[in-house]
């Protein structure tokens, strides 16, 4: 039988759980809140920035060469998918369970791959590093979401720069899957410091990131909606050691599409681990 003294203990026990549990539960809604308010906040320059970038593509004040034009054309489509994500914010909140919906569209799943690569050549050669694409799936055009598979792209892409060694090696590339056959893989390797094996399981988990990103900024979102974005299209993603010694992500895409041509993703969730 346990004595006063035992039970005493345990009291004790229950009431620090509950304590951090209450505590955790506290800084997620901290956390949730100061995310709201920046999107909402990053709303306004976002509309000011696009408003000046039409002015200059229309050439109301002046006319443009061909390089500006692209710039320009550029600037705005970032600003565009700058809004996406903002929206996306607002949607993964802790609080908020209701989901985002993708719409399939058959489309050339290759020309999305490599559609971020032009707006982020400024980020590349700034860190003089090079990009090889080996693109090898068959019959690329499969009904996706072509708009968030570029969303995915980017944060990947992002992230090979960001974590790459500088004047180092990005590698896209495309196949098919050895099983299953109904799959196309899809992978982004950079030649960095990797991820450890065990924290690769937790990676995708949303607003935690790791010691080793501690010198890059960031939120710690990216990577937890390319999975929810990949889960939504009854794909998978994950991460491995690559050939260049770095992080080699990959995501698969069934070639046949869901019955229904959109389907809610589940709500960004997920236990603590490292992001990026």
């Amino acid at each position: 039988m346990p004595g006063a003294s035992d039970i005493a203990s345990l009291e004790e026990a229950r009431d620090r759980i509950a304590a951090l549990e209450a505590q955790l539960d506290e800084q997620a809604r901290a956390r949730a809140e100061l995310i709201h308010l920046v999107s909402h906040e990053l709303r306004t320059p976002i509309t000011v920035i696009s408003g000046f970038g039409r002015l200059l593509r229309n050439e109301g004040h002046g006319a443009l060469n061909e390089d500006q034009r692209r710039f320009v054309e550029e600037c705005l489509n970032a600003c565009r998918r700058l809004d996406d994500f903002v929206g996306d914010l607002l949607e993964a909140r802790a609080d908020a369970a209701t989901p985002f919906e993708i719409v399939r569209a058959r489309a050339d799943l290759h020309e999305v791959i490599a559609a971020p690569l032009e707006a982020l050549v400024p980020m590349i050669e700034e860190r003089g590093m090079k990009v090889e694409v080996r693109l090898r799936a068959s019959e690329p055009v499969i009904a996706f979401d072509a708009r968030r598979i570029e969303q995915v792209m980017t944060n990947l892409l992002t992230n090979a720069i960001r974590y790459g060694r500088p004047a180092g090696l990005i590698r896209i590339g495309s196949e098919e899957a050895v099983e299953g056959g109904g799959e196309i893989l899809v992978s982004v390797e950079d030649d960095g410091p990797g991820i450890r094996p065990e924290d690769r399981d937790r990676l995708f988990a949303p607003y935690v990131r790791g010691v080793a990103t501690g010198e890059v900024p960031g939120l710690g979102i990216g990577l937890a909606l390319c999975r929810r974005i990949i889960e939504a299209h009854d794909g998978r993603i994950h991460v491995e050691e690559g050939e260049l010694g770095g992080a080699r992500f990959v995501f698969a895409l069934p070639r046949a599409a869901a019955t229904r041509e959109s389907r809610p993703a589940a709500a960004v969730a997920g236990p603590e681990g490292v992001n990026r």
